[in-house]
């Protein structure tokens, strides 16, 4: 079973945990909560590839970004309290937007939970405006995109 992190693959792995005060009323992961777990794997993604944990723009300026888009599709139902395995794959990488591909897994990858997509657009720490990626950041991440 892979560990976390950067995989042969390109692929990036995290492991989260789920908690039972995420849950609904039928005793489930809320949707509300993969959204939370997207982008706390992001962020482990993003130190790990970039090397700079912080959100400061002024240190980290490709970190400064807003959501542009999401998509999230549920194939199997969560039930706290458990561990899940994001795996995360850039797809495409544009002058100031970057989009991730997500699966949420089960510990044991055997089960597919749900499918996402999450698009960012870098802002300018200044003038929050868009902004291109560093040269660092694009190259980095274009070299994650799966063929």
């Amino acid at each position: 079973m892979p560990v976390d992190g950067l995989q042969s693959d390109k692929s990036f792995v995290v492991t989260m945990k789920t908690w039972f005060d995420q849950t609904d009323g039928l005793g489930i992961l809320h949707h509300s909560h993969y959204v939370l777990l997207m982008e706390r794997a992001q962020k482990v993604m993003f130190v790990a590839v970039m090397g700079k944990d912080t959100l400061d723009p002024a240190v980290a300026p490709d970190v400064y970004v807003v959501v542009r888009d999401i998509e999230l599709h549920y194939h199997a139902a969560v039930r706290p309290e458990c561990e899940l395995k994001l795996v995360l794959s850039v797809r495409k990488v544009r002058a100031a937007g970057l989009t991730v591909d997500f699966e949420f897994r089960s510990a044991d990858f055997s089960v597919l939970h749900a499918k996402a997509s999450r698009t960012v657009c870098r802002m300018d720490g200044t003038t929050h405006q868009p902004a291109a990626w560093s040269e660092d950041f694009r190259a980095k991440h274009e070299a994650l995109i799966r063929a």
